[in-house]
């Protein structure tokens, strides 16, 4: 990552074209210290949105390093703990977010004022600190390999799915520390069958299933006894007048989808429309690379940040998702993740041998492979 550089610096795009002016102004609700980002042409950039993360940050931070992103910006709301000191020391661009989460549409709009301020014409990975990228021949080439490909064949965007990731054992007996490596810390993943929903918004179809609905969402697989009678009754009450509420309680719940699209070519008319699972019209060759994003939620913490959550409202639909995962975890105090069919992650092969992420003969070639 390049040390900031001095305030009134102008980009350009990749391609030399002149850029817009930056804007000046951060919205309401947002403070940067220190000067804006500057990126230079053909720069990468990575942006997260993050409250109380000094476990896993000193990893997240390291990983956009190995990839090869050049400019870090991190968006604090409100962390107590030593997130905005790790965030320092690692040279990111801190912004100090002080209003609601929910209030911003859980940061997609301080993402995207952010981002149409100081990421046009550059590639930008938007992520969680909790997630890793990984793509096909990750750490034999990096970022700017891949995203020279990506505009080679015209695309704007790369899809990945997220791969739960768990320490063996309860989660409550893990001890990871600062500055751990998730991956090693965490090793254990169950591959997932994931079945393709289509949707009217970017990108036209979600994959869902994974251990996260094996376990907190076990009426959202299709295979489930009672998710047939529940949407038939579901669809019986939405034709009585008054039922609406009802037909609403009877639905199946869905579980989280696994589909992200964090790796974006920032343009004029780019916006997250739901985090990344959504987003406004992008263009994708028929012909490229998916990655995976590993994802580490599940460690000692996840009961305690899981009761914030849902004391908070903090997230979507007053934090049902959260609300799920905390009647569990208390429900099992030993609880655990891994069984039977739990794996140890062994890297990028075999994500592409398992079917979980694809390469494609002319990103192999493009990167030597």
């Amino acid at each position: 990552m390049h040390a900031p550089t001095l305030p009134g610096q102008r980009p350009t795009t990749p391609g030399g074209a002149a850029p817009r002016p930056l804007s000046p102004a951060l919205p309401a609700g947002l403070r940067l210290e220190g000067p804006p980002p500057a990126p230079r042409p053909g720069e990468v950039l990575a942006l997260l949105v993050v409250r109380d993360e000094a476990l896993r940050l000193p990893d997240a931070l390291a990983s956009l390093a190995r990839l090869g992103v050049d400019r870090v910006v991190v968006v604090d709301n409100g962390s107590s703990d030593a997130t905005r000191d790790i965030a320092r020391a690692a040279g990111a661009h801190l912004v100090l977010a002080e209003g609601d989460y929910a209030a911003s549409c859980f940061g997609i709009a301080w993402t995207n004022a952010l981002l149409h301020a100081w990421a046009r014409g550059h590639w930008v990975l938007v992520v969680d600190a909790d997630e890793q990228l990984v793509f096909p021949g990750a750490g034999g080439a990096g970022l700017k390999a891949l995203t020279a490909h990506l505009d080679a064949l015209g695309s704007e965007a790369l899809r990945t799915l997220m791969l739960d990731c768990f320490p063996p054992g309860p989660l409550a007996e893990c001890r990871v520390r600062p500055g751990d490596s998730l991956p090693e810390a965490a090793p254990l993943f169950e591959p997932p069958r994931p079945r393709r929903e289509a949707i009217p918004d970017f990108p036209h179809a979600l994959d869902y299933g994974g251990v996260r609905e094996r376990l907190f969402f076990p009426e959202a697989d299709p295979r489930h006894p009672l998710r047939g009678p529940r949407r038939l009754l579901r669809r019986l009450a939405e034709r009585l007048p008054g039922l609406g509420g009802a037909a609403a309680r009877l639905a199946p719940a869905p579980s989280p989808t696994l589909t992200k699209l964090p790796l974006l070519r920032w343009r004029d008319g780019a916006a997250l429309v739901a985090s990344t699972h959504r987003v406004a019209p992008m263009a994708m060759a028929a012909e490229q690379p998916t990655g995976v994003l590993l994802h580490f939620k599940f460690l000692q913490d996840f009961h305690a940040r899981a009761k914030d959550a849902v004391a908070r409202r903090a997230h979507y639909d007053g934090s049902r998702e959260y609300r799920r995962y905390l009647a569990r975890i208390e429900a099992e105090p030993g609880f655990t993740m891994s069984g039977p069919r739990s794996v140890a992650y062994g890297g990028p092969d075999q994500l592409v041998a398992l079917g979980l992420m694809a390469d494609t003969p002319g990103w192999a070639r493009a990167r030597g492979g």
